[in-house]
């Protein structure tokens, strides 16, 4: 379920003179670079070590990436399956305005990681006992809309103001909702996208800039119950199975579905983004914009 935008200011000639500075400060070679996306974050592979240079797009994120590499030393030092940062080298240094980390490549191999592989890495990943000097920030559903919808300067106002209202609408749900799991450390984003299979078969976990603290109903609904209930991308035999492995049916929690039109808000407006680079994204943006205003499920979006 993973949507990819560029947002103002980052663009791929941005992201280089970025990946250019932090290399030459840092003693690596950026010669040969490859871009393997550009989207929230630009990501580079090093052709001259195994080395991902992941680059934030705004200065104004360095909190974050400096909680993301504080989680990713937590998750390595508790030998959590993870993405490893690349060691002996600055991390979440400020090049050309954006903020640079170093990473581990990791090579894949084998069939992609599935639902089910996603439902027993949260459960390990939340069984975990979180350091007490780690200080994660309390989730917000629906962190950087906003900002979004004030930058959608080609947008029609009237999907602006439908928005707008969905949100103010949907923080009062939220507000409100009473929650089953018990409260903790979460992904943010914890998609099986956002797992990889090593070419030794073993499935790590990785992209931890939304790490908060907050419901577990969360993960799991933009894990698996989205993808069941939502979009029918898993078989009632594969959900059964992640349900099994977690322990928690997330679609039987009344208040699954105010997390998904939550979640259905955040990828809109990140597609929103985009919606001038190409007529399939404008007409896939139109598309969900009227599938919001009819809640009927399946959704039938395609992912970007």
């Amino acid at each position: 379920m993973t949507e990819i935008y560029t947002g103002r200011g980052f663009s791929q000639y941005d992201a280089f003179r970025a990946l250019v500075a932090a290399c030459e400060n840092v003693g690596l070679d950026s010669r040969g670079a490859r871009l393997i996306r550009l989207g929230e974050n630009a990501l580079y592979r090093l052709a001259s070590a195994p080395v991902v240079v992941r680059i934030a797009r705004s200065v104004d994120l360095l909190p974050d990436v400096r909680r993301e590499v504080a989680v990713a030393n937590w998750l390595s030092a508790a030998g959590f399956p993870s993405v490893q940062l690349w060691p002996d080298c600055p991390q979440a240094t400020v090049h050309d305005g954006r903020v640079v980390t170093f990473w581990r490549h990791v090579d894949t191999d084998g069939p992609a990681p599935g639902f089910v592989d996603l439902a027993v890495m949260l459960k390990e990943l939340h069984g975990l006992a979180k350091p007490v000097d780690l200080v994660l920030p309390l989730f917000d559903p629906l962190a950087r809309v906003e900002d979004r919808l004030d930058c959608a300067f080609t947008v029609a106002d009237e999907d602006l103001g439908f928005l707008r209202q969905r949100v103010k609408d949907l923080y009062a749900e939220y507000i409100a909702l009473d929650f089953a799991l018990p409260t903790g450390h979460i992904h943010g984003d914890g998609h099986k996208g956002n797992l990889l299979r090593t070419t030794g078969g073993n499935v790590i976990m990785l992209d931890f800039e939304a790490f908060a603290w907050g419901p577990r109903e969360w993960d799991l609904c933009t894990g698996v119950g989205i993808p069941f209930r939502g979009f029918r991308w898993v078989s009632p035999e594969e959900y059964a199975q992640a349900v099994d492995a977690y322990g928690f049916d997330i679609t039987e929690w009344p208040g699954f579905h105010t997390l998904r039109r939550i979640r259905e808000i955040t990828m809109t407006t990140w597609l929103m983004q985009n919606v001038d680079l190409s007529p399939d994204i404008r007409a896939e943006f139109d598309h969900r914009m009227a599938s919001l205003r009819h809640d009927v499920l399946p959704r039938s979006w395609r992912p970007f």
